[in-house]
């Protein structure tokens, strides 16, 4: 064979990625060596390493992978035939045009930033409400989850839960982990599934818990920490990784059951995160998702909004991708036998600053319109329970079961 081969750890070094990232693009197809040694060893040659410069360059300019590999087998086949070409063009204008919006969100942040640095008062808040309003969804709910503190505020909520089984309990009871069991966690958060069921754990049970927040996944190991002794005598293995699911690189064939407890729906690809979960699943492995529905906490967002319609409910819009009025078709494309388990609840809440926590959890601009105007939300929230007793709020929760065959 003609020209310079490298190793795979060469041609990681190269162009500065982890082997473990050669790997994937290898399993995904993107990245083939040229040869094999009699030890096993991969060998890719120089057109290899453009091949990869390519792959980083596109993922980079933010394309998902199922477009990169779209675009890179494209242009395999035949480096000139128009129809590739044509469609290469579209996407890299369509990429533009997502690079300029966020361009000009930018200047106008920075544009907002130097006015609001010469305001005072009054000014300075609408300034900075301004402010709030020009980040994406994406930017809030990543505020939202750096650390543990507004998910926290957001579980108390739950507490007046009309059903005697916790949430956490009633998705657990629906896992049924068995002793030996692999099992992965796709953003764990402050790992309550866990320390709410320690006792009920099987035994030999490997748990790997993953969240892309740090914050996150260090609070799930400290309250995981003083049961320590119980899980080494019954032989239980936890692993903390940071880790995205909109990157997912999981091994084949690895894992006895795989959790993502409501959090599909901040995936943005989400097909992808779906295609290699099931291909992270042992053949006799169970994907459990669980989700909400259209109707989840309606009560809750119409009183906010006839308090003040300025406040942002992300969520509501955010969620929208996959409920369970839709996820079963999505689901349905990588996993042949579904099924749909819904929880009868709701909630009946008679703590006013229990419902003022929550709402000013939500992402966005709220706790800067409650700062403002918090004494009279407070003053809002008293009214209804002097009349009312209670507010009561109809949740919509479910879990999807999914089955490779």
């Amino acid at each position: 064979m003609e020209g310079k081969l490298y190793t795979a750890g060469e041609i990681a070094r190269l162009t500065g990625v982890s082997l473990r990232t050669i790997r994937f693009y290898d399993e995904k197809g993107l990245l083939k060596p040229v040869a094999h040694s009699e030890a096993g060893y991969r060998y890719y040659d120089r057109d290899c390493v453009n091949r990869l410069q390519r792959i980083l360059i596109l993922k980079y300019l933010g394309f998902s992978l199922r477009q990169i590999e779209g675009m890179v087998q494209a242009e395999g086949i035949n480096h000139t035939e128009g129809d590739n070409v044509r469609d290469m063009e579209i996407q890299l204008s369509e990429q533009k045009a997502l690079l300029l919006q966020r361009k000009n969100r930018l200047e106008e942040m920075v544009s907002t930033i130097e006015v609001m640095e010469k305001s005072g008062g009054e000014e300075r808040w609408n300034y900075l409400l301004r402010l709030l309003n020009l980040l994406t969804d994406e930017d809030k709910i990543k505020q939202q989850y750096e650390t543990p503190d507004n998910l926290e505020r957001r579980i108390r909520l739950h507490d007046y839960s009309t059903n005697p089984r916790d949430w956490m309990e009633w998705v657990y009871e629906r896992l049924g982990l068995d002793a030996g069991d692999r099992v992965l966690e796709i953003g764990c958060g402050n790992g309550k599934l866990w320390c709410r069921n320690i006792h009920r754990l099987p035994e030999r049970l490997h748990l790997i818990l993953t969240d892309r927040s740090e914050g996150m996944l260090a609070q799930a190991r400290e309250r995981l920490t003083p049961y320590e002794k119980l899980m080494e005598r019954k032989g239980i293995c936890v692993e903390y990784h940071v880790m995205d699911a909109e990157e997912l690189h999981l091994p084949e064939k690895c894992y006895d059951k795989i959790i993502a407890n409501h959090m599909l729906y901040h995936v943005k690809h989400r097909e992808e995160c779906l295609g290699a979960i099931q291909t992270a699943l042992k053949d006799t492995g169970i994907f459990y998702c669980s989700t909400i529905g259209n109707g989840h906490m309606k009560e809750l967002h119409e009183i906010v909004a006839s308090f003040d319609r300025r406040i942002e409910m992300p969520f509501t819009r955010l969620t929208t991708g996959f409920r369970l009025e839709n996820g079963e078709a999505q689901l349905k494309k990588f996993f042949p036998r579904v099924e749909c388990e819904r929880q009868e609840n709701a909630l009946i809440v008679d703590d006013a600053a229990v419902i003022y926590d929550y709402v000013y959890s939500y992402p966005g601009n709220a706790p800067c319109i409650l700062e403002q105007r918090g004494e009279e939300f407070r003053q809002l929230l008293e009214d209804m329970l002097r009349r009312e007793g209670a507010v009561y709020i109809q949740k919509e929760t479910g879990m999807f079961i999914c089955r490779k065959r």
